[in-house]
């Protein structure tokens, strides 16, 4: 069974892209933080593991050859091997994706937006979209500038105009013009009422 690629970033026919310096900077500290972190955890797991294994080592070497200072040596020579094969074999630190903006509340919580951001695409946003058909994404790329809310609710909006979109095709096909019209109608009124604040987030 071949495996799907993985999803690029959806881009707008304008080019454009989030420009809030503030969260921009929390996401790429956000993903920043939680690389560094997981390896610093491995790190230190790795550290202290063999720091016991080589305790060990040491005290039976000390008692079966009653030389302690042969022991001694024995234990640093390997203590150095061991940190230089571990800093040369270590493998890339992994991270779960849709974890790393759980401060922030998730990918799906990010301004709509953010759909198109590609450092959001860096930190879960493709594991949060994994059940989001292409001809969704797409459409909501085309809309998340003047959606009002968030990256779930626009997500959410589109599927519902679909399923609006296949109830009014009366058997004919539904086109992505025809889920395209039924979410942007939805969107423009949502904007329309949304508080001045979810809009100035949202631009």
């Amino acid at each position: 069974m071949e495996q799907e690629a993985p999803r690029r970033v959806p881009a707008r026919a304008d080019g454009w892209r989030p420009d809030d310096a503030v969260l921009n900077g929390l996401i790429h500290k956000c993903i920043d933080q939680a690389y560094r972190r997981n390896a610093e955890t491995g790190s230190m797991t790795a550290f202290f593991g063999g720091g016991i294994v080589l305790m060990i080592l040491g005290v039976i070497l000390a008692v079966g050859t009653g030389n302690p200072m042969l022991a001694m040596v024995v234990v640093v020579l390997m203590a150095a091997g061991g940190l230089m094969y571990a800093g040369l074999n270590a493998p890339a630190p992994t991270v779960d994706p849709i974890r790393v903006l759980d401060v922030l509340g998730g990918p799906g919580n990010l301004p709509a937006g953010y759909l198109v951001y590609a450092a959001a695409w860096r930190a879960g946003m493709p594991e949060f979209l994994a059940n989001v058909s292409d001809r969704q994404l797409a459409i909501a790329a085309r809309l998340c500038r003047e959606h009002p809310g968030s990256v779930a609710d626009l997500i959410r909006l589109v599927a519902n105009a679909e399923v609006h979109a296949h109830e009014h095709a009366y058997g004919r096909a539904v086109t992505d013009a025809d889920v395209f019209r039924f979410a942007h109608r939805a969107t423009m009124e949502w904007a329309r009422l949304a508080p001045a604040a979810m809009l100035n987030t949202a631009a």
